[in-house]
């Protein structure tokens, strides 16, 4: 007798697009646990309500959109295909202004996730990670295009057109503590202790190095930046921070070669985003550009390549 095939059970199919896109908040941090994804879902929504509906909305659509367009589904469920579309219409939402934003942040969710697939395939044959290319050149382009329309208009805090704006007076008092934790927010573009602090249990939640390692890239970029003369405005808000907690999570923990002395190289690629944050801010600052994760993308790239040459770091 022909055995019939079950119906799929809805709520298990529910299940499994929140657990993915879940896991999308936490892969932007490295990590594949839903738990650490909710939690930092919970740290962006005490920040802003409004930001964290629009970032778990981002996350739905980059799920969907790769099941739609037949993604892998390991990476699906991995929530490999959604935290580039997080940290898009995160940003999207943050950068524009006009009631058009939200549409535009759910778009630039999609794009993302179909450029992560297509990407994926070709950086595959080199053995190079994607990482958060995509939301990097998607927020560019759609920053470029609201400089020159008349549609789309520039939050104006976050209009950076002039190199003098990124000469802020040094005066004021650097505080670690808060620019230790505000540049782990930082990495969803948020500045807010609540992000910062909620991102940083679900790091340990994930594993108690990846807390640890976080620790220690935002406090050495922290010193890196205040030593090299960084202003008080910018250490304080973590500016310089979060490339460095992706970097050496990405080169001491996801992308190690388990040589010896992986801890020490994270270290050094973490200090290194500092420099390349300074110069690709002032190099990008007259297209009213930031430099967003770029620097974090440039020093894994940096290391994982070395490591091809010098497998002992």
């Amino acid at each position: 007798m022909q055995q019939l095939n079950p119906t799929p059970n809805p709520f298990h199919k529910l299940y499994e697009l929140i657990s993915a896109s879940l896991k999308g908040f936490s892969q932007v941090i490295l990590v594949e646990n839903a738990v650490s994804g909710f939690l930092i879902l919970i740290g962006i929504t005490l920040h802003s309500p409004s930001l964290g509906v629009m970032a778990f909305l981002s996350a739905l659509v980059g799920t969907i959109t790769a099941k739609y367009c037949g993604g892998d589904r390991t990476m699906i469920s991995a929530g490999i295909y959604s935290f580039n579309s997080v940290l898009s219409g995160i940003t999207a939402i943050l950068f524009l202004s006009g009631d058009k934003r939200w549409f535009l942040a759910l778009l630039a969710a999609a794009l993302a996730s179909l450029a992560m697939a297509i990407l994926s395939k070709w950086f595959a044959k080199w053995g190079v990670p994607v990482l958060t290319i995509p939301f990097v050149f998607i927020t560019w382009i759609g920053l470029l295009v609201a400089y020159r329309t008349d549609k789309l208009y520039m939050n104006p805090d976050f209009v950076t057109s002039s190199p003098a704006q990124w000469n802020l007076p040094i005066e004021g008092t650097p505080t670690l503590l808060v620019g230790l934790i505000k540049g782990i927010g930082e990495v969803f573009v948020i500045d807010s202790l609540w992000t910062g602090s909620f991102i940083l249990i679900g790091l340990f939640l994930a594993g108690w190095r990846f807390g640890v390692y976080a620790i220690i890239g935002t406090f050495v970029s922290w010193l890196a930046a205040y030593f090299i003369g960084v202003d008080t405005q910018s250490l304080n808000l973590g500016l310089y921070n979060y490339n460095a907690v992706l970097t050496i999570i990405a080169v001491s923990l996801v992308f190690d070669n388990k040589a010896e002395k992986t801890p020490l190289t994270g270290i050094i690629a973490a200090t290194l985003t500092v420099p390349v944050t300074a110069g690709l801010e002032l190099l990008l600052n007259p297209l009213g550009l930031p430099a967003l994760t770029f620097p974090f993308i440039l020093c894994t790239w940096l290391f994982i390549g070395a490591r091809k040459f010098f497998p002992k770091i």
